[in-house]
């Protein structure tokens, strides 16, 4: 399927890295509604990447298609009213998840700065951050116990898939 009238009689989105997130959100904010099906045979196979370069160009081209996303009229904080605020916040998700790669960055660079500057980075442990930094740990847990439930994959799928992320 390729440019062809059924597709453009269907409202699918073409010209874009990632026309299925596009064409989704065209579709929401018309106000179409949209059920999760899992059928018991697989309905479609696909391909995966096998390997951690396959992997790095497939997220590079999803960032590239997130940060075209973001910049458009296709972005959630601009949908019309149809929009639901989960939905909302879904498509807000996608267009920025790229962007928080500066945060992973500074992350993962503030330790060895605080090393080479002989400085810790947090002046004290208070109770304060130590709580803020407990709710935090335990929200991202709930949030990835959730997310392998509600899939349905084993948990060794799941971090099989943790660990091409990071």
């Amino acid at each position: 399927e390729d440019k062809t009238d059924w597709g453009v009689n269907v409202g699918w989105i073409y010209g874009s890295v990632t026309e299925d997130v596009v064409t989704g959100f065209r579709m929401h904010e018309k106000g179409w509604r949209s059920v999760y099906c899992m059928t018991k045979r697989d309905a479609f196979r696909g391909t995966a990447p096998i390997n951690l370069t396959d992997r790095l160009h497939q997220v590079l081209r999803w960032a590239t298609g997130s940060v075209e996303i973001f910049f458009s009229r296709n972005n959630a904080l601009f949908a019309g009213s149809r929009l639901k605020f989960l939905q909302r916040v879904a498509y807000l998700n996608v267009g920025i998840y790229p962007f928080t790669s500066l945060f992973l960055l500074l992350y993962c660079f503030l330790p060895a700065l605080s090393l080479f500057a002989n400085k810790f980075i947090v002046n004290s442990l208070d109770v304060n951050f130590l709580t803020y930094l407990l709710i935090i740990t335990v929200t991202i847990t709930l949030l990835a116990v959730l997310e392998i439930k509600w899939s349905g994959i084993a948990l060794e799928e799941w971090w099989s898939n943790e660990q091409f992320w990071v």
